[in-house]
């Protein structure tokens, strides 16, 4: 098994077993020093990992089993991992506030039911400022923190995820649960349970996890007419924005040690508090992709970013992430235009990734980009023979070999700006 499946990987089962092998997995990550994250999609599966976690964690003298009640019925006691669910800018700790999303270990319950909290370090354990949430705050914002929903854990970034799958899990929910890891996400597949009860003569057969995760595919999140189904189903084979979406995506794997490296090197003369839960927040992603954006210009992301920390001080920022993106955005549109003219780009849109050392990696990026090039030229001849409306201002194509593949490659651009390849009309 190489490295990759290594980290990530599949389990099949009925639920229990599952949610039993999830459990025991993030346990373990978390016992070896990483921060990890239980995943579900539905609050039912999510609030079973808290409490198994909790009954886990107090059985081990880890938690007191005495504390506040929350208003989803769960408990909440000393050395609980929380989150909290509400902004609430009076409450201030630090030189920060009290966010939704963000995560505290409970190092103290009062008698009438307010809870001190101190933010999470390393491997969820305490060592960042610590704050008073109030016994109303608490019963109705706060959560245990141990699993979640994969729509809450949009945005984070942990070292390790560890995903409950069931055949109604939806795509969408799949996605993220699958890339909340930066060193590792596994998924745990229910291959027992069938939602149609009907269909269930005596004890449920068990499927292959392969082919829960194919049907998970297949399932979108919203109810589609015929019509828009078909619609969605051809721009989804053949629209050049999914192809842009799975090259950004593995971009997006393939240089975030280094982008990590990076960022962290640049912060460091920012005070510790400062920088807590950089990477989990939800500009953290739109950061990296922007600075992905400035290297296609060729700018020098390593001394450009250290530069614009130092330039002027994030000490007074709730969100360094937010700020850093927004000042390496404006570096971006600040820079030569000569040089945004000139950039590295995919059919003279898409930021082009190079340096990428891993073959396998290099390799996917190569096939996405051949694919997102080939269609926008199959969009352009069309166009032109077809002498569309968009494609006939531009007037006739030279008969040069050479300048009519330079001005082809200019309406390659054009035409995915226009919106790509027309699905065929719905009969």
């Amino acid at each position: 098994m190489d490295a990759y499946a290594e980290a990530n990987r599949i389990e099949g089962g009925d639920r229990e077993s599952m949610l039993d092998l999830l459990y025991d997995g993030w346990r373990a990550d978390v016992a070896a020093g990483h921060r990890s994250l239980m995943l579900a999609s539905d609050k039912d599966t999510v609030a079973a990992l808290n409490e198994r976690a909790r009954m886990h964690r107090v059985a081990a003298g880890e938690v007191q089993e005495r504390g506040i009640q929350t208003i989803s019925g769960a408990a909440i006691g000393v050395g609980d991992l929380v989150v909290t669910r509400q902004n609430n800018r009076l409450l201030s700790c630090g030189k920060g506030w009290v966010k939704n999303g963000d995560q505290w270990f409970v190092k103290e319950v009062a008698a009438d039911g307010a809870v001190t909290v101190a933010r999470t370090m390393g491997a969820g354990m305490p060592g960042g400022r610590q704050v008073v949430l109030p016994a109303d705050y608490v019963r109705q914002h706060v959560e245990l923190g141990y699993a979640t929903t994969a729509h809450r854990a949009q945005g984070r970034t942990v070292d390790t995820a560890h995903a409950f799958v069931s055949v109604t899990t939806q795509r969408e929910v799949l996605y993220v649960a699958a890339t909340r890891g930066r060193e590792s996400n596994r998924l745990y597949v229910d291959t027992m349970y069938d939602p149609d009860a009907d269909t269930q003569h005596g004890l449920p057969a068990e499927r292959d996890a392969g082919d829960v995760l194919r049907q998970v595919l297949e399932a979108r999140g919203a109810d589609q007419s015929a019509i828009e189904t078909i619609v969605a189903d051809w721009a989804e084979q053949h629209g050049i924005v999914r192809m842009w979406a799975e090259y950004d995506t593995i971009a997006g794997v393939a240089q975030r040690d280094r982008y990590d490296e990076l960022v962290t090197s640049a912060c460091s003369g920012v005070p510790a508090e400062q920088v807590e839960g950089l990477r989990d927040s939800a500009a953290y992603g739109p950061l990296l992709a922007a600075l992905r954006e400035a290297e296609a210009l060729g700018l020098d992301v390593e001394r450009g970013l250290t530069g614009l920390v130092e330039g002027r001080s994030v000490g007074s920022a709730d969100d360094v992430a937010a700020v850093l993106h927004g000042r390496v955005d404006r570096w971006i549109r600040s820079s030569d235009p000569q040089r945004r003219a000139a950039a590295d780009r995919i059919v003279g849109l898409f930021p082009r990734l190079a340096g990428v050392t891993d073959p396998d990696m290099a390799r996917a990026l190569e096939d996405r980009q051949t694919l997102i090039e080939q269609r926008a030229r199959a969009v352009a001849k069309t166009a032109v023979e077809n002498r569309q409306p968009w494609a006939a201002q531009l007037g006739s194509p030279p008969s040069d070999p050479v300048r009519r593949e330079l001005w082809l490659r200019r309406v390659d651009t054009v035409a995915d700006r226009v919106g790509g390849p027309r699905p065929p009309r719905p009969s």
